[in-house]
């Protein structure tokens, strides 16, 4: 009887320690309508407040949750996400087959979909320079999308370009005439490269993507998740593990880190829209986390696209 009570009283303890560590904000009916798109079909009942809270303006669930498909790229193309997802149904397994989601801005409807071949396993970073082509960078490769053939479902839509030594595709971000493509790294800085798209495009199908062809490099803060260039040409960086975020301002020009934010924990891709508005992505709560025992409890609930006002951040 003793170590039953004691029993009950850990299972208090740890569901009081949860609470205080998720800060759940209640959904209505199944579903907050303030939160646009298909809410998926799990999950605790609610979503987690993030930190900067007073800075998150509009929300839309990610695509593909109940599928069993983890968002990580983030790009924005007139008035569309486009969100690059791997699938897997096992807690430490984070490669598996490629999609790509278009998302409407307005509804938060899905409205088109494609599958990456391999060999792309997790699909870090997606970017866009203008024109018809999308770029995704996997951890080892540059996939060159023909968006219009590919959501047509049309051969002859995917360029793959290995990456040539010094080269790594964990993130991808982009500016005028150029992507960017970043390393992700636990135990140190990583780093992000430019290349002009002049120089991407007119490789063959198959052909290395080498290390010269940058124009620029820069470090980053370890974990980093994903990367945008805002209007005065700021270079912000999105850092995450399981339990924190953190977005990084950084001078481009010196690769001074000006300032660090608290963000959402698990924040993956980040993109800046036509007015300046930044928007960002978290797999927190993503079917194969949430569905493990223990651990599903423990981690905050937030499967989101969400707009961030940069000027309110603290």
């Amino acid at each position: 009887m003793r170590r039953r009570r004691l029993a009950i009283a850990a299972a208090g303890l740890l569901a009081l320690g949860f609470a205080a560590f998720a800060r759940p904000m209640p959904l209505l009916g199944g579903g907050d309508p303030a939160i646009r798109g298909a809410a998926p079909n799990y999950g605790p009942g609610w979503v987690s407040t993030m930190p900067n809270a007073a800075a998150i303006g509009e929300r839309i669930w990610m695509p593909g949750l109940d599928d069993g498909y983890t968002p990580q790229g983030l790009a924005i193309i007139g008035g569309e996400f486009f969100v690059s997802a791997y699938w897997s149904d096992k807690f430490q397994v984070q490669r598996g087959p490629c999609r790509v989601f278009r998302i409407d801005r307005g509804s938060g409807a899905e409205t088109g979909r494609f599958d990456v071949p391999l060999p792309c396993g997790h699909a870090g970073g997606l970017a866009y320079a203008g024109g018809p082509r999308l770029y995704l960078s996997d951890t080892n490769t540059l996939f060159s999308i023909d968006l219009p053939r590919a959501l047509a479902g049309l051969p002859g839509a995917f360029r793959q370009h290995p990456y040539g030594p010094g080269v790594r595709g964990g993130l991808a971000a982009s500016d005028a005439g150029a992507i960017w493509l970043g390393s992700y790294r636990e135990d140190g800085p990583g780093r992000l490269l430019r290349f002009p798209v002049s120089a991407i495009d007119i490789l063959p199908d198959g052909a290395t993507l080498p290390a010269e062809y940058s124009t620029m490099q820069r470090a980053i803060p370890p974990r980093a998740q994903g990367a945008a260039l805002d209007r005065a040409g700021k270079l912000w960086v999105s850092s995450s593990n399981c339990c924190w975020g953190a977005l990084d301002r950084i001078d481009l020009a010196t690769g001074v880190i000006e300032r660090r934010f608290d963000a959402a924990a698990q924040l993956e891709g980040i993109a800046f829209d036509e007015s300046g508005r930044l928007w960002a992505g978290s797999e927190s709560g993503a079917r194969h986390f949430y569905d493990q025992p223990v651990v599903g409890w423990f981690q905050s609930f937030h499967p989101l696209i969400f707009a961030i006002d940069t000027a309110r951040l603290e």
